[in-house]
């Protein structure tokens, strides 16, 4: 592990051409669930936010009354939130999110839980000292040149350290030789385990390119040695730009078969990247750094268990970002790790930790040879095949991948298939078919439209004999385009209907050409064959146009139920919900397995308090689609409002299951541990939430609120301005930062906010009463009489 100079021999000055050539809201209505509020108590019953009745909530008459519990982990979230770029988010990650800053995961393990593997005569314990788990987890120091550990290892220099612990060149007394020593530095319950996790996973390989394990110990504080290695970091080598394309595939054959050793003994390395891949004097690859390591299957509680994220951002695989990580998830990391060494690289880069991962989960990425045109097409086949998004589309296993690597060194057939442009164009379609097959259809349809009454005319105007057989056939062009326009209309119902999709709806670049073309059109503003489409285009513009143009679609067709369903959804949107259960009840009579219409009509239920008809609607709805991650969601929402509490957390954990890519649900998931306390649970989903969807103001709100229960105020803060910078025209955020300012006495600020409230919720009591508090302590009791008569007056309305 020595940090020496790269070998010259390493130098890429050779003719690389000589050489083996080598990337929605998915709420079912146009609003988050909480457009039902007229005020915070009512809002908090659609799941959204934090509960304001709450012990410890982020109201300020509560602030006060924060109780520290014994089970909440530290609050402050973790550095990598506010790291200025992706090279810091970088560095916290790894250390922050692996010791679970943002979860409780690792109070899961008790401190008599013991696993011991044997290896030879060596024993490694799992078992965590007494002394790491009292009150007072000890701070061991670092050890001077020259020192003797352990009486036996003497220390002649460091070679690293990290947040946990730290590596010494030692020479080993006993035997002789010079070794690796890992010491601990921390007491604390986490380190101690990965410490645990590093040492018996080395311990289980017996492997030429795997650094091997020499001898662990807890006394005078926690150690394990390892060989030590003269050599380089493949971070270093891809750093000085120094990289043959023949030494990389020997390299990874290597690399891969070692990892193959590891899997077939059901050990995930889970944090493979350059800077853990060392390369002695000799050109010997050797992995290192088993710290987030993990037995497949195994029945020990991990640090992993309840989903967190580990792993180095620019190496993990979506599925590990989600919490699930496999071999496969390796060998993306493995992918990853040649990408950068053929483009030096990373494969995402963003200006922050959520950018990243956004990109990772959501864009495909660039093709090597876009950034390197003299990779080798063959190679680049191989390494987007091994970042594929999907596991199903990777390698099976690093068996696989070392054949398919030995075939590109030797010229012989491979089976990752050469990128080109075209797959590029057939990803995106394909990770978007519905709105490209939307497209594609309402394009056929305008075409074949403008064709069939172009022709029509053309007939009429040179036969003006045969008139009426003309126009007969302009009425049959017209019978066609009504056809291809119900067919459209279908088309957009289902993408709105779609959990993934149902956003692209509401998507303004996207539906942007037709609204442009209705609004430009006179004869598309009247006509009555698309007055259906035009109220799914327009509503997003005018809910007034497209409750008339239902209205009408109802008075010509009365059994329209669909018609009911979307003009009951749009009466919502204007809070005119009995006119909305008018509708749902109508829609319902008229087709009965429409569970999209229980659902809505559950929502007004709930808003009304009527939980037990909710609970009704929502079951049917479920009966008829058992796999509607909406409905599971709301009816949460209602077991959390009844105290159900078991029955709560089945349903929101059944929503996350059915649809992992709704940041809605970690969202109500979110707030509902927060109502229990589980603050450490909570900042988990909130922080999954994000990624999905870095514009969710609601999860930077509840972030900043748990916070603020803390009485970490300047955190607060933070999170409530990135709130309201993603959406100004939400009053929550306002009314919270307004009590904060307040608690710091900051009182012209928070006057500020709650005017700010004021102006967007006129009759909500609570920033009449922040007003009242404030002029109350600035002495203009004038000003303080006023505006506590006034949140009495609206507190009574409420």
């Amino acid at each position: 592990m020595d940090d020496s100079k790269i070998p010259d021999d390493f130098n890429s000055d050779s003719d690389s051409a000589k050489e083996v050539k080598k990337t929605g809201n998915d709420s079912n209505f146009n609003m988050p669930d909480s457009f039902f509020a007229d005020s915070i108590e009512e809002a908090q019953k659609t799941g959204n936010i934090l509960d304001p009745k709450m012990p410890d909530s982020f109201f300020a008459d509560s602030i006060e009354e924060a109780q520290k519990m014994s089970n909440i982990l530290d609050p402050k979230m973790p550095d990598s939130f506010f790291a200025d770029s992706a090279e810091e988010t970088q560095k916290t990650v790894q250390m922050e999110m692996a010791a679970s800053k943002t979860s409780d995961s690792f109070f899961a393990d008790s401190a008599e839980e013991t696993q011991k593997t044997v290896k030879g005569h060596l024993v490694v314990e799992k078992r965590i000292p007494s002394e790491i788990c009292s009150d007072d987890s000890p701070e061991f120091e670092a050890i001077a040149p020259g020192q003797q550990f352990a009486n036996r290892y003497r220390i002649e220099g460091e070679l690293g350290r990290g947040g946990m612990g730290i590596v010494y060149k030692a020479y080993d007394t006993r035997l002789k030789r010079v070794v690796a020593l890992k010491l601990i530095l921390r007491g604390e319950i986490r380190d101690f385990q990965r410490f645990i996790r590093e040492s018996s996973a080395m311990a289980q390989l017996n492997h030429p390119n795997i650094i091997k394990l020499h001898d662990f110990g807890e006394k005078p504080q926690p150690f394990f040695t390892m060989e030590y290695i003269e050599g380089f970091t493949l971070a270093d080598l891809i750093k000085e730009k120094k990289m043959k394309t023949n030494f990389l595939v020997d390299l990874m054959i290597k690399v891969c078969d070692a990892l193959a050793h590891a899997h077939k003994n059901k050990i995930l390395h889970r944090d493979i990247k350059p800077s853990n891949i060392m390369i002695t004097n000799g050109g010997e690859p050797k992995i290192v750094d088993f710290g987030l390591a993990k037995v497949k299957d195994s029945e020990e509680k991990s640090l992993s268990k309840t989903g967190d994220v580990l792993g180095t951002i620019h190496y993990m695989s979506p599925e590990q970002i989600h919490g699930n990580p496999s071999e496969k998830s390796d060998i993306y990391s493995i992918g990853a790790t040649i990408y950068e060494a053929l483009t030096y690289c990373h494969v995402y880069q963003g200006d922050s930790y959520h950018n990243i991962l956004f990109q990772i989960l959501h864009r495909p990425p660039i093709p090597p040879r876009q950034l390197n045109p003299n990779i080798s097409p063959y190679f680049e086949a191989v390494c987007l095949k091994c970042i594929a998004k999907k596991e199903q589309k990777r390698y099976e296993s690093f068996r696989q991948l070392v054949r398919e690597l030995k075939n590109l060194r030797d010229h012989k057939p491979i089976i990752a298939k050469r990128y080109t442009s075209w797959d590029v164009l057939k990803n995106f379609i394909a990770d978007h078919k519905l709105v490209f097959g939307a497209m594609a259809l309402i394009f056929f349809v305008l075409v074949v439209s403008l064709v069939f009454v172009t022709d029509a005319w053309r007939k009429a105007e040179k036969a003006k004999t045969a008139k009426e057989v003309a126009l007969r056939k302009v009425e049959e062009a017209n019978d066609d385009m009504r056809d291809f326009n119900k067919a459209i209309i279908e088309v957009v119902e289902r993408i709105r209907l779609s959990d993934k999709y149902a956003s692209f709806i509401l998507d303004r670049d996207i539906i942007e050409p037709l609204e442009s073309l209705f609004n430009k059109s006179v004869h598309l503003k009247n006509a009555e064959e698309y007055i259906f489409l035009r109220a799914i285009v327009l509503r997003n513009q005018d809910i007034g146009q497209g409750i008339k143009d239902y209205t009408t679609i109802i008075k010509k067709d009365p059994k329209h139920f669909r018609a009911y369903y979307n003009r009951g959804r749009l009466y919502c949107e204007q809070k005119e919900y009995k006119k909305a259960l008018v509708d749902f009840n109508k829609c319902i009579e008229l087709e009965p397995s429409y569970y999209d219409a229980y659902n809505c009509r559950g929502l007004i239920y709930r808003h009304f308090g009527l939980y037990e008809r909710a609970l009704a609607d929502y079951n049917q709805s479920l009966k008829l689609n058992s796999k509607y991650s909406f409905v599971y969601r709301n009816r949460g929402v209602v077991y959390q409002n009844l105290n159900q509490h078991d029955k709560a957390i089945a349903d929101f954990n059944k929503a996350v299951q059915i649809n992992s890519e709704s940041f809605q649900a970690y969202i109500n998931r979110g707030v509902f541990y927060s109502s229990r306390r589980l603050y450490n649970k909570a900042l988990d989903d909130y922080t999954r939430a994000l990624l999905i969807n870095p514009g969710a103001f609601e999860a930077y709100h509840n972030i900043g609120s748990i916070h603020a229960i803390h009485k970490k105020y300047k955190e607060a803060l933070a999170f409530y301005n990135k709130s309201i910078l993603v959406d100004p025209s939400q009053f929550l955020a306002y009314q919270s930062r307004g009590n904060v300012y307040k608690k710091l006495e900051k009182y012209k600020l928070a006057i500020e906010n709650y005017e700010k409230v004021i102006s967007l919720t006129p009759n909500y009591w609570k920033p009449y009463d922040g007003l009242y508090q404030c002029y109350k302590a600035l002495g203009n009791d004038k000003r303080a009489h006023y505006y506590k008569k006034k949140a009495e007056q609206f507190k009574k309305k409420n």
